[in-house]
């Protein structure tokens, strides 16, 4: 009789377990997707940097330019010319003279870094607030 009371008491448990998950599914499914969703809104918003103008450091010596002026724009590194596009308040590189070009492949992002050519580009505000307080 001790046999069944613990066989009645695991299947009541099982059901009780099977039954829970059943109702956990769609809230698992629920806040998964609510995660996701804000993960990607979050990380959009941290590559889309806005600035008024963008600070070069090429092979020591600094250059600024503004977000506001679409244009081509050439800076001497250390191996060569790195050619980067200001475009809609936004940057990318377009060619770099090093060898496996993953500079040119980084997009439309903030810092953009070619190592080997000694280049970083970054967007920067004129404003006094930094990103926590914006």
């Amino acid at each position: 009789m001790n046999a069944q009371t613990e066989d009645k008491r695991n299947k009541s448990a099982v059901a009780r377990l099977l039954g829970v998950l059943r109702v956990l599914r769609p809230l698992d499914a629920l806040i998964l997707c609510a995660c996701i969703f804000f993960g990607i809104l979050f990380i959009r918003r941290g590559l889309t940097v806005q600035g008024d103008r963008i600070i070069v450091e090429a092979d020591g010596t600094s250059y600024e330019y503004s977000l506001q002026k679409d244009g081509t724009y050439h800076v001497q590194g250390a191996l060569g010319d790195t050619i980067f596009e200001v475009k809609n308040g936004a940057v990318h590189i377009i060619d770099s003279p090093c060898q496996n070009k993953l500079c040119v492949h980084q997009g439309w992002s903030s810092p953009l870094v070619c190592l080997p050519n000694k280049v970083i580009i970054t967007i920067e505000n004129y404003g006094d607030f930094d990103a926590v307080s914006e």
